[in-house]
């Protein structure tokens, strides 16, 4: 009878000094082993602990029908591959997630910087616009662009026609883009420089 075999022997009769070294003989094979199977020093750890405490619970099972070693490669065979398929249902079921759902762009109901810079730009050129217009066409541009007003209601405040409400907003809106488009040149000019 061999070392192992007289190991194996007083480890099934429940000898721990026996047990720790049937572990002292095989902890580097195995480590070895889990270390090639997983590429991976600290997985290789956990995986050797984890055979030896399956060795040890499972002990009392093992028939001698065939060569410790050979049960115990097969221990740690079982207990890598079984590592293998969970991290690789952990890699499956997050690349299924990126597959699936792609990421998507949630645009922001805030306008970015730039477009508050533009935007604040082009207010400001319209109110200097709007100002400059003569105060019959800068009152219903104001009462329908800006507070929506309706031709009738704009009517009863100016206390003219419906006809003459129109004509004064299409007129005041011609003479409100006629001056933006001269100070949008002028400004583009300005930009140049």
């Amino acid at each position: 009878m061999n070392i192992e075999s007289q190991l194996v022997e007083k480890s099934m009769d429940g000898d721990l000094d026996a047990f720790e070294e049937l572990v002292l003989l095989f902890d580097k094979k195995i480590y070895n082993y889990c270390l090639r199977m997983t590429n991976n020093y600290s997985d290789a750890e956990d995986l050797a602990q984890e055979v030896f405490l399956k060795v040890y619970r499972n002990l009392k099972n093992f028939r001698k029908d065939s060569k410790f070693s050979t049960w115990i490669y097969r221990i740690a065979y079982n207990t890598c591959i079984d590592n293998y398929r969970k991290k690789r249902l952990k890699l499956l079921s997050l690349s299924k997630i990126d597959d699936d759902q792609q990421e998507i762009d949630i645009p922001s109901p805030e306008p970015l910087p730039e477009e508050q810079v533009i935007s604040s730009e082009k207010y400001r050129l319209i109110k200097e616009c709007i100002a400059d217009l003569k105060p019959r066409y800068k009152s219903a541009i104001i009462l329908r662009d800006i507070q929506n007003y309706s031709y009738k209601e704009i009517a009863e405040i100016l206390d003219i026609p419906i006809g003459t409400v129109k004509s004064d907003i299409n007129r005041g809106r011609a003479l409100l883009r006629k001056a933006l488009k001269s100070r949008l040149i002028e400004y583009g000019e300005r930009r140049m420089k």
